[in-house]
């Protein structure tokens, strides 16, 4: 209110005067969010339609993508051959990379809780409509099978599995990362539960719809 004043940003339509300002938590407690978590203003009006659309949280036209898997698996490598200019990519590891000073792939504890709101706001937004984004990618190594249905239920996601063996994973981050990573991998693997509607690309399917994706025309049914 000090910020707006008397004005609602609006949910699905202009911002217009309002009294009844409310404050909405950006990622409901009841779809995965904390009560902690961020807040914004919005019209009592507002807020009840936007919590009566939950059930649906599917927008027209627009494509959401979690690509998921142990670290060192190729994740963004994946989203690299296969996403257009024009699509929007949420990475933690960019993310963390582009809020902190720490250096690349390290990871600052006591950020993670500011990096994760911060790409969960990003989805949020592209609920809301009105934007040019069609598809979005979301990279994540998401073990929990939990977890992953979330991102199916709560943004329509198709959920995209990369498994390399744990040994492969291991030997990348022994040569490719901070020495950290290597428990990261045997974290995953630890907590690694399988799901028959994930999309599961073992490693030659992961390198072979890649170098694909070079050759063949755009409509070759790719991922």
């Amino acid at each position: 209110m000090a910020q707006n004043g008397l004005v609602c940003p609006g949910w699905q339509r202009d911002p217009h005067p309002a009294e009844d300002l409310t404050a909405d938590h950006i990622v409901p407690p009841g779809a995965g969010g904390s009560e902690a978590g961020a807040l914004r203003v919005l019209c009592r009006s507002c807020n009840s339609a936007r919590g009566a659309s939950m059930a649906d949280r599917r927008v027209p036209g627009l494509d959401v993508v979690l690509v998921a898997g142990p670290p060192c698996a190729g994740k963004n490598r994946y989203v690299t051959e296969h996403a257009e200019r024009d699509d929007l990519v949420l990475d933690l590891d960019a993310l963390m990379d582009a809020m902190s000073l720490a250096g690349d792939r390290e990871w600052v504890d006591a950020l993670v809780p500011v990096v994760t709101e911060a790409r969960d706001a990003a989805l949020e937004r592209l609920l809301l409509g009105g934007h040019q984004v069609r598809r979005c990618w979301v990279i994540s190594t998401a073990p929990e099978r939990k977890k992953r249905e979330h991102y199916r239920r709560r943004y329509g996601a198709r959920s995209v599995l990369l498994w390399w063996p744990e040994e492969t994973c291991l030997l990348r981050a022994m040569r490719e990362r901070p020495p950290q990573w290597q428990q990261y991998v045997r974290q995953w693997f630890d907590r690694y539960e399988p799901d028959p509607a994930d999309e599961v690309l073992r490693s030659w399917q992961a390198v072979g719809t890649a170098n694909r994706k070079r050759t063949e025309p755009m409509d070759s049914g790719e991922p």
